[in-house]
């Protein structure tokens, strides 16, 4: 992190963001319009900036970019939330907006890779609480969850308050121990890449899992498989 846009984030000054870094913040460019203050001492701090000073370095490079710049999974969460935060929406400066662009950038994460995924969330769950109040959040979770349940059966084995219980429960037992030991495999593939999750972020992934109808002894197996929840399990 440059010296400059450190000393930038922490006090920003009204000659530097007047004509280029207030065009595109509808935050900046009201605060600015109710000042009565002089011009030339005017300085704002923004204390509660998500993502901290890196966020607005991306920001601010928008900025001087003319409204360009390269968003992908490793800086979409930190670029939206400031958009967010700092209100660069079209009726402040038009088409070149920051929030429309990560918008759209959005819409193309069902073509992402599951390591673009992983990495969007774990940037998300470092921003909390601000980015569950935008929604990338829980567009990230759906995405996990979508890829999960794509990727095979949710639900190896048929409820057994089904219907067909008892022949579903016969199906089951007769399978080979190495025809189980496979399918449960396959049904767990994503423990260990998910391991990151705090349990702010537990709770968001597991509801939707239980909605899919995924398996509760799949679902019960991750949580215990999660460091912290180890450590509860153990303390209790």
């Amino acid at each position: 992190m440059s010296s400059f846009f450190w000393w930038l984030f922490k006090a920003l000054t009204w000659t530097v963001m007047k004509k280029i870094i207030a065009s595109y913040c509808g935050r900046l460019s009201k605060l600015f319009g109710k000042s009565t203050g002089s011009a030339r001492n005017l300085k704002v701090i923004f204390n509660d900036f998500p993502g901290g000073a890196e966020s607005f370095e991306l920001m601010s490079r928008f900025c001087y970019s003319n409204g360009r710049t390269v968003i992908n999974p490793s800086n979409i969460s930190l670029l939206y939330s400031a958009a967010q935060f700092m209100e660069m929406n079209i009726s402040v400066s038009g088409t070149h907006n920051l929030l429309e662009e990560t918008g759209k950038s959005l819409e193309e994460m069902k073509y992402w890779t599951w390591s673009e995924l992983l990495m969007t969330t774990k940037k998300c769950q470092d921003l909390l609480p601000f980015p569950n109040s935008t929604g990338i959040l829980e567009k990230c979770v759906d995405s996990l969850i979508g890829r999960i349940t794509a990727s095979g059966e949710p639900s190896p084995c048929p409820s057994t308050s089904s219907p067909d219980s008892s022949g579903a429960r016969l199906s089951c037992d007769t399978r080979s121990t190495e025809s189980l030991k496979n399918s449960f495999s396959r049904a767990t593939w994503w423990f260990e890449d998910l391991l990151f999750l705090s349990t702010n972020l537990v709770g968001m992934v597991i509801e939707p899992m239980v909605s899919k109808k995924f398996d509760h002894v799949i679902i019960s197996r991750f949580l215990f498989s999660l460091p912290e929840i180890k450590v509860l399990y153990w303390h209790v």
